[in-house]
């Protein structure tokens, strides 16, 4: 029963995207794949880095998943990653500068030629949203309704990047740090 997988179970026919692991998708194949969250410390997983023996189970596995797609293969970088309520910029996987350049296209052009760290950052920073925040828009003591956690208090505001990270005490939960461009936060008058 332990040889038995879910990746067992798919029916060929199936209209449906199928999400597994790099583990899961060894000996299958699919017309079309997406590898996503391809940066540094997630693949590369990060407790590879110091372990050359991981580094290469982490490249091979990279190599099964790149070689399940038939016909096309779409690599994700993101910019960002997100966690524990604060955004920071990622690298790209180490892994991508062993594909050869003229493999990679990214919108009908060679990615290797015009590839910056973080292409889209620029853009960024022109948008609305960051133009809006220009202070904090919850200051410490003020009440707040969350619509899943209730009524709340501000104890500390601060910008980041282009948002606002609000640590508030709800009653029934506790400390929660959130962002409020997320949030849905309503400012409760006293």
């Amino acid at each position: 029963m332990a040889l038995v997988s879910d990746q067992d179970t798919l029916e060929a026919t199936a209209n449906a995207p199928t999400l597994l692991t790099l583990h899961a998708a060894k000996g299958l194949e699919f017309p079309v794949v997406f590898i996503v969250g391809l940066n540094d410390g997630t693949l590369p997983h990060v407790r590879s880095f110091d372990d050359p023996e991981a580094m290469q189970e982490e490249r091979r596995l990279f190599y099964v998943g790149i070689t399940r797609a038939q016909d096309h293969l779409y690599l994700v970088i993101p910019l960002n990653r997100s966690a524990y309520g604060y955004s920071e910029p990622v690298e790209e996987s180490r892994f991508m500068k062993d594909i050869p350049g003229h493999l990679v296209v990214e919108s009908g052009r060679t990615v290797r030629s015009a590839r910056l760290p973080y292409p889209s950052r620029a853009d960024r920073w022109e948008t609305s949203k960051a133009a809006s925040i220009l202070q904090p828009q919850y200051r410490a003591g003020a009440r707040v309704k969350h619509p899943v956690w209730g009524e709340g208090m501000v104890l500390k505001s601060q910008l980041q990047d282009d948002d606002e990270i609000v640590d508030i005490f709800f009653a029934g939960v506790g400390l929660k740090r959130v962002s409020a461009s997320l949030a849905k936060l309503e400012l409760k008058s006293s």
